[in-house]
């Protein structure tokens, strides 16, 4: 589904990610993990389309999208879960949610909304008494559970989640490790999670891929993650 070869991006002269090579299979979740500053971020945001490569190629479903624009790359079925939520403070959470539904792709849009909102609700109960609350009172795992459903609600191929759990209490934590677990089990898409625990992606993820300094440094399937990597690579 998603094939990264040789990427390489910079900010101004600073080689942020080098050689960048990795797959996605459909309906896979692969951990990416790494500790902060390794580039785990400017690759998802590179995915994405806010930032340009300046050499390699990003193929999704075959197409070589390296050159299109973010909206475009979400109508193909790519969301973004950003590690600071970045949903929009002064929206509602109605207002937030119609966002993710108008992101559809265009074979998509003559889906039953009710249906959609109604997973989504399922999923995360109490953005049900939230609706009418601009996103900016909302607590930090409010503002979690809102953002990844509105990222659902664009009815994704791949989700990018960028540290889903970080900061928040643990009844929430649960709640959305619940929840990429499901997706797991009926694989309807791809999910490339960014973690940095070793727990967390033995539990969740099929694959993994470890960074270090802008570069892939181990990668294969989770269940044969050893302590002595996460040592190597993860321990500050």
């Amino acid at each position: 589904m998603l094939q990264l070869t040789n990427l390489n991006v910079f900010y101004g002269e600073s080689h942020i990610l080098r050689n960048i090579s990795l797959e996605v299979a459909s309906g896979q979740v692969v951990c990416l993990m790494g500790r902060n500053g390794v580039g785990k971020t400017t690759l998802l945001k590179t995915i994405m389309g806010l930032l340009r490569p300046r050499s390699g190629q990003i193929r999704f479903e075959g197409a070589e999208i390296a050159a299109e624009s973010p909206d475009r790359r979400t109508r193909r079925g790519l969301a973004y879960v950003p590690q600071g939520r970045e949903i929009f403070p002064h929206l509602t959470v109605r207002e937030n949610l119609r966002i993710g539904l108008e992101a559809r792709r265009p074979s998509d849009n003559n889906g039953p909304e009710p249906s959609a909102l109604e997973e989504v609700f399922a999923l995360f109960p109490r953005l049900t008494t939230l609706l009418d609350r601009p996103g900016g009172v909302l607590s930090g795992g409010e503002q979690q559970q809102l953002a990844i459903g509105r990222a659902l609600l664009s009815r994704p191929k791949l989700l990018l989640l960028d540290e889903p759990t970080e900061g928040l209490q643990p009844s929430i934590v649960n709640q959305i490790e619940e929840v990429i677990e499901r997706f797991k089990a009926e694989r309807r898409f791809a999910i490339l999670l960014v973690e940095q625990y070793m727990e967390f992606a033995a539990r969740l993820a099929d694959t993994y891929v470890i960074m270090a300094k802008g570069a892939v440094v181990a990668s294969g399937r989770t269940s044969e993650l050893s302590e002595e990597q996460v040592k190597q690579h993860l321990v500050v």
